[in-house]
């Protein structure tokens, strides 16, 4: 018999290994007895970038953030900027020419999501949101919709993110009380002290454990309500995140080759010739103004042409891991300081060859697969970069000083933890597979026009 109903805690910013470790010392009894026992405990390969936002977009679309039109935190349209101009001050946002999800630009998410792609809000009527800023489609189902930026803005002040996390639990015993498909809830309080701290801190294994309270309480709710056995129960994340050491300025290293560059917070310059989109702070999108404009992609041998060396510097900084760009004949560029390969994609084949050496090898899972899939967006940069572990960046306008970073191709970064109280057959799971996994178990018809697969049968 189909479950009726889904819950999925999305635990922003948590480890695959800090849970791995928490549940070996049984200090996680709750997840333990309804989720691992009862069901799996896996390990998934979130998207790229790996960054709060654009990485929850598999769990409520079965899609890619490239697929969604919306390929980082912040990006930057070069066709709509070219149609439109730099704009002012009264146009901020205007036209889709740019943007920032960090702050008020928030609410402009769903808008900006390809219009053909439906969320699990639009398909599920009885579906309930808490603190998820991707919620097309779900109307005064959202529980949260105001006061999620307030919540923000007071956890940032005041470093109290357990008082966030704990206004969730408390919001998920009302939706329990009700007839419900499906809920979704984030849980900021992982992330944010991993940011402050380190991903191993005590304040983020503390709110590890708060989340296991969350879940014995939920299971107690559930239970007294009869819906515990037919309600699918699901423990998520975006991204994992690494210890930061040093802030790299992507913007002073244009500028410092006379490349005037257009970024965030810094959007009112005019007369740019780059432009440079930071999510997560580990990757950015880099944007080139062409001899015709800024209406067209500028290639490999474009950007080599207009800035000779350049590339090759960017490559050579330690902070600079993985360098990505398209070339004229329709390839991507790979680079490292490992050696280089080309991606091609072809009818959803991907051919990955490598020139000399290979400069991605074990420590990226699903590599191959996301970039040759990220530069499908036409907000996407014309060269992608993915940070060093231990660097991140962005060194100017983060306060406070972010201690983890997340974003990059990195296995830190890219591999998640996924527990559910199903048994899930053992092949490999991307973030993708969730969505149309549990329409599957509930019985529902899965979209055709999915990143996704089913991951049960």
């Amino acid at each position: 018999m189909p479950y009726k109903r889904s819950i999925i805690l999305l635990a922003d910013g948590a480890r695959y290994d800090s849970f791995e470790k928490l549940i070996s010392e049984n200090r996680l009894p709750n997840i333990q007895k309804y989720l691992v026992e009862r069901g799996s405990f896996r390990k998934a390969v979130t998207v790229f970038p790996s960054t709060t936002g654009p990485a929850h977009m598999p769990f409520l679309t079965g899609c890619l953030p490239a697929t969604c039109n919306v390929p980082g935190i912040r990006w930057f349209d070069k066709k709509m900027y070219a149609r439109y101009g730099h704009g002012s001050i009264f146009s901020l946002g205007a036209h889709g020419r740019y943007r920032s999800y960090v702050g008020i630009e928030t609410f402009r998410i769903n808008s900006d999501m390809r219009k053909d792609i439906c969320t699990i809000f639009e398909i599920l009527p009885k579906s309930y949101s808490i603190f998820n800023s991707i919620n097309r489609g779900i109307g005064d189902r959202n529980l949260t919709r105001i006061m999620r930026i307030w919540y923000w803005y007071y956890g940032h002040l005041t470093d109290r993110w357990r008082f966030v996390d704990s206004a969730a639990s408390k919001k998920i015993m009302k939706v329990i009380e009700k007839d419900f498909d499906f809920l979704f809830v984030v849980l900021p309080g992982i992330d944010e002290y991993s940011h402050l701290a380190s991903p191993v801190h005590e304040y983020a294994d503390g709110q590890y454990l708060y989340l296991d309270k969350i879940i014995g309480d939920m299971a107690l709710k559930l239970d007294s309500k009869g819906k515990l056995e037919d309600t699918l129960v699901w423990i998520v994340s975006d991204h994992g995140l690494s210890s930061t050491h040093t802030h790299f300025c992507v913007n002073s290293f244009l500028e410092s080759r006379g490349i005037k560059t257009f970024y965030f917070p810094l959007i009112y310059r005019k007369g740019c010739a780059a432009a440079s989109m930071v999510s997560g702070n580990g990757m950015a999108h880099i944007y080139f103004k062409g001899k015709e404009g800024w209406g067209d992609i500028s290639t490999l041998e474009d950007v080599e042409k207009m800035h000779p060396g350049l590339l090759k510097e960017l490559v050579s900084e330690q902070a600079v891991d993985i360098l990505a760009v398209r070339t004229q004949d329709g390839r991507i560029a790979v680079t490292s300081k490992r050696g280089k390969a080309f991606i091609t994609i072809n009818g959803g084949k991907i051919k990955y060859e490598v020139d000399g050496n290979d400069p991605l090898g074990s420590d990226y899972p699903d590599a191959q697969y996301q970039l040759a899939h990220i530069f499908s967006s036409p907000r996407s940069g014309d060269v992608i970069i993915s940070a060093s572990l231990g660097f991140d960046l962005r060194v100017k306008y983060e306060d406070p000083e972010h201690k983890a970073s997340h974003g990059s191709l990195h296995k830190e970064h890219m591999l998640v933890p996924l527990l559910c109280n199903v048994k899930l057959p053992s092949k490999p799971i991307r973030t993708i597979d969730i969505f149309p996994t549990y329409l599957k178990l509930m019985g529902h018809q899965i979209p055709q026009n999915i990143d996704g697969e089913p991951i049960v049968s």
